[in-house]
């Protein structure tokens, strides 16, 4: 099921991830988010800490995945300058 959410950014650029958002990526006080940003959008995501993906091959691959992408667009960024 698809939902939308929103949240203000604060004058400091911090924002606060709403409730649902937290509950859904599993996210504590402490955790790290990450931002994938692709021709689609943006997708919010949890970074696990190193010692919680180390050993999990599924996981390191997704995260090798979304660093590739990132890398693609700053490459697409800097052709754009």
């Amino acid at each position: 099921m698809t939902q939308l959410y929103q949240s203000k950014m604060f004058e400091n650029g911090s924002k606060t991830l709403p409730k649902h958002v937290r509950d859904a990526l599993d996210i504590k006080a402490g955790d790290c988010v990450g931002y994938v940003i692709s021709e689609g959008g943006v997708q919010v995501i949890k970074v696990p800490a190193e010692k919680d993906h180390a050993d999990n091959p599924a996981l390191r691959e997704a995260l090798d995945a979304a660093e590739v992408v990132m890398n693609e667009n700053h490459t697409l960024l800097r052709k754009l300058k």
